[in-house]
């Protein structure tokens, strides 16, 4: 059995004090313009919290998997969808994107809440997109081919039919259906009319795919729909760099310094920001989209901690994060943690055991119905057992 050694342990030691002059220093300079605010008192409130969920089998010619995506509150709004996949490339990304597609959506149709609480950051919605979109070859290739500005345009109306479809069936409890227009007969009607060149399809499907989750991310953000809708998300875990600018040190351990600077304790506080700056590296699809270009002009943020003790969580809106909206949040706090975000996960997590069933008779029922099916099924980690 390996061993710890002392030079091991004297380095990790030396690692940690360097780590920690550094977050004191830093501490320092930030002291004069930034302080924790006391929360202040709960102010009941009526929230939502969406989470989402991914199950997958990956074979030699074929990706199957299960996404869905869940909002939680007063009810729930949920939405599944098991789907096929060519092994084409960034299959993780795409898979991810689905997800994400999914909780935008469910979001985007809660009505008559205070707050929707997502799951993450609103900065990672903004300025991750899928690597097949940043790295401009898809952008370009598709762009190149087709009439581009007619086809986005043309698509835009589309999904905005296909949306009131999807929320229908949601709201009548039909959860589970089809969910991507960009993988519907309609892909292919609109590749043939607005083709101008070479046929690229593969790369029109992944950038229309992206082009779907832009088009939930601004349903979401659209306050439009009775009384405006407050977005919160809430990272448990995050690396910013917002205030701090040496390597390897991140804010979360320069704020926990200032609160025992400023309290002598882990004190129960937040504190609001607005970046100073955001990634402006975001496809030019975001043009169509209003309330996404919005958001990535002034994005509302506040580090805080919602018990004495407790962890230090990232909050980012669409609505400035001062004392009226914390009073609201810390109606929710439960433990230390948001209630409506615990039991929208749970139920996430619950329907992602249930598709992934769903998932395995798919491939059983496919083989049995016609064998030479499983020559795309070969699953290459068979000799290691699983």
């Amino acid at each position: 059995m390996w061993r710890l050694s002392d030079r091991v342990a004297e380095e990790f030691r030396k690692s940690m004090e360097e780590a920690v002059l550094a977050v004191k220093e830093c501490a320092a300079r930030l002291a004069e313009e930034m302080e924790w605010k006391e929360l202040p008192e709960p102010v009941k409130c009526t929230a939502y919290g969406v989470d989402g969920s991914i199950g997958s089998e990956r074979r030699s010619g074929v990706v199957v998997y299960a996404v869905s995506g869940v909002a939680a509150g007063e009810g729930v709004l949920e939405m599944h969808d098991i789907a096929a996949m060519k092994t084409y490339k960034h299959i993780d990304d795409r898979l991810r994107l689905h997800m994400n597609l999914m909780e935008l959506r469910a979001g985007a149709m809660v009505e008559d809440a205070d707050v929707v609480l997502m799951d993450g950051t609103l900065s990672g919605y903004l300025i991750r997109p899928p690597v097949y979109v940043t790295g401009d070859r898809t952008y370009s290739s598709v762009a190149n081919n087709y009439d581009f500005d007619n086809l986005i345009e043309d698509f835009i109306g589309a999904l905005d039919d296909w949306w009131a479809e999807i929320e229908s069936d949601v709201k009548k409890g039909l959860s589970q259906r089809p969910s991507l227009l960009s993988r519907s007969p309609y892909f292919d009607e609109l590749e043939e009319k607005y083709r101008a060149r070479g046929r690229v399809k593969d790369d029109l499907r992944v950038l229309l795919e992206y082009v779907e989750y832009l088009h939930a991310f601004d349903r979401l953000l659209d306050g439009s729909r009775g009384s405006d809708r407050v977005v919160v998300s809430v990272a448990k875990t995050f690396y910013k760099n917002e205030f701090v600018d040496l390597p390897g040190i991140t804010d979360c351990s320069v704020l926990e310094f200032l609160a025992y600077e400023q309290f002598g304790e882990e004190r129960a506080a937040y504190i609001p920001f607005i970046y100073r700056k955001i990634d402006k590296r975001i496809p030019a699809l975001a043009q169509y989209f209003d309330n996404v270009k919005g958001l990535l002009d002034e994005l509302k943020a506040s580090y805080v901690r919602f018990v004495d003790f407790g962890n230090i969580y990232l909050l980012e809106s669409n609505y400035e994060i001062d004392d009226e909206l914390m009073a609201k949040i810390m109606s929710l706090e439960v433990d230390g943690y948001l209630l409506p975000l615990i039991y929208a996960h749970k139920h996430a997590e619950i329907k992602r055991r249930e598709m992934k069933i769903l998932v395995s008779s798919l491939f059983n029922t496919a083989v049995v119905d016609n064998p030479e099916y499983r020559l795309l099924l070969k699953y290459g980690r068979d000799p290691l057992g699983g």
